[in-house]
C-alpha cells in the first residue's frame, strides 16, 4: 500500500476547511499522483492571486499555486527561453493585458513552461451571494487587544485575508513537512497593500497556519511582486494564479446567464469564450502534467442553509480519460 502524500489537517468537518481537507485526502486515497509530493523540498513556494472583483462578476475567484524552491530552479531556464523569445522588454504577463500582441504570442509557451512545475493549482470560486464561509462577521474577534492593527481593516478586505490565508493553512497542513522553510507571495492587492498591511497579513498568516500545521517549520516569509529583483520571476510566478485566476472567472461569468441543467458544467470550449479564457481553460484541463490542477466553486445552498461546494478535479490517463472531469457536490 503506498503511502499518503495528504496529511489530515485539524479542521472542523462541516466547515470550508474541514471540507477542502477531506477533498483532498479523498482525491489522494483514490487517485495514485493526483497530489505533488513535496515534503523532501528544503523550501515551498506558495503562490496567490485573484479575479472577479468587478460588478459584473458574480464570484470570486481565488488562485493559489504550490511548488518547491528545486522544482522552481529547474523551471528558470524554460522561463527565461520564454521571455527571451516573447517578452523581451521585461512586459508583465496578467490577464488583464493579454490583448497586447506580445504577451498573447507568450501565452501559450508561457503556460507550457509552467506545466513542468512540480506542485498543485488550486481554484476556487466563491459566489458573491453567500454571505460568508466563516461563523462569524469579521472572522477575527476585534475587542481582542492583541488584534488591534486589524481593526483599520476594511471588513471585506479582512474577511479575504482570512479566506486566502486559511486555504494556505490547509495545504501546508496537509502538504509540508517538518522544518521546511515557506515563502508565500501574493498579489499587490488590498490585503497586501503596503509594507504596514503585508507585515500585519505575515503575523495573521503565522497565526492561521498554526492551526493546521502540527509539526515545526523553518521560516516563514510573506512578499508581492515588488519583492521580484527586476529579472520577474516573483512576478512570473505569480502571473501563473494571475492567468488561472481569470480564465476562471469569465467562466463563472458566462455560465451565469445558462440554463438550470448546464451551470454547474465546466465548460473546456464555449463560442463565447474569448481567445485567451479558451487557451487557458483547455490548458488547465490537461491533467498529464507534473502540476496538478483542482478547481471548486462555493455557492448558497438551494434550502438556504450553508454552502453548496463543486470539485472539478482533473485526473491522469492511467485512471480516466484525457480532460475526464469528476464532480463531487457536497
Amino acid at each position: 500500500m503506498r503511502n499518503a502524500v495528504w496529511h489530515s489537517v485539524p479542521a472542523p468537518g462541516r466547515t470550508f476547511t474541514g471540507l477542502l481537507n477531506a477533498e483532498l485526502s479523498f482525491l489522494d486515497a483514490k487517485y495514485r499522483h493526483f497530489l505533488p509530493d513535496l515534503r523532501s523540498a528544503s523550501t515551498l513556494l506558495l503562490g496567490s492571486d485573484y479575479s472577479g472583483e468587478s460588478s459584473d462578476s458574480p464570484h470570486l475567484v481565488f488562485s493559489f499555486l504550490m511548488t518547491s524552491l528545486e522544482s522552481w530552479a529547474r523551471w528558470e531556464p524554460e522561463r527565461l527561453r520564454v521571455r527571451n523569445a516573447h517578452l523581451s522588454d521585461l512586459r508583465r504577463m496578467s490577464f488583464k493585458r493579454l490583448t497586447d500582441g506580445q504577451r498573447r504570442r507568450a501565452l501559450r509557451p508561457f503556460l507550457e513552461a509552467a506545466n513542468d512545475l512540480e506542485g498543485l493549482s488550486l481554484s476556487i470560486a466563491v459566489s458573491k451571494q453567500c454571505d460568508t464561509v466563516f461563523a462569524a462577521r469579521p472572522p477575527l474577534d476585534l475587542s481582542n487587544p492583541e488584534f488591534a492593527a486589524y481593526r483599520k481593516w476594511k471588513p471585506a478586505v479582512l474577511e479575504k485575508a482570512f479566506f486566502v490565508l486559511h486555504v494556505l493553512g490547509v495545504l501546508l497542513g496537509g502538504l509540508a513537512g517538518r522544518g521546511q522553510n515557506v515563502m508565500c507571495f501574493t498579489d499587490e492587492d488590498s490585503i497586501a497593500a503596503n509594507a504596514d498591511r503585508l507585515r500585519e497579513l505575515t503575523q495573521l498568516f503565522a497565526w492561521i497556519s498554526s492551526q493546521y500545521v502540527e509539526f515545526d517549520l523553518g521560516h516563514l516569509r510573506c512578499g508581492t511582486g515588488k519583492s521580484d529583483d527586476g529579472t520577474r520571476q516573483i512576478e512570473d510566478y505569480l502571473a501563473i494564479p494571475d492567468l488561472i485566476a481569470g480564465a476562471l472567472a469569465e467562466q463563472m461569468l458566462l455560465r451565469r446567464s445558462d440554463q438550470d441543467e448546464t451551470s454547474n458544467i465546466f465548460w473546456l470550449l464555449r463560442g463565447d469564450f474569448s481567445n485567451k479564457t479558451q487557451e487557458i481553460t483547455w490548458w488547465f484541463s490537461d491533467a498529464r502534467r507534473s502540476l496538478k490542477r483542482l478547481f471548486c466553486t462555493v455557492d448558497p445552498s438551494s434550502n438556504g442553509i450553508g454552502h453548496l461546494l463543486s470539485w472539478i478535479h482533473f485526473h491522469d490517463q492511467e485512471e480516466l480519460p484525457k480532460n475526464a472531469t469528476y464532480t463531487d457536490d457536497q
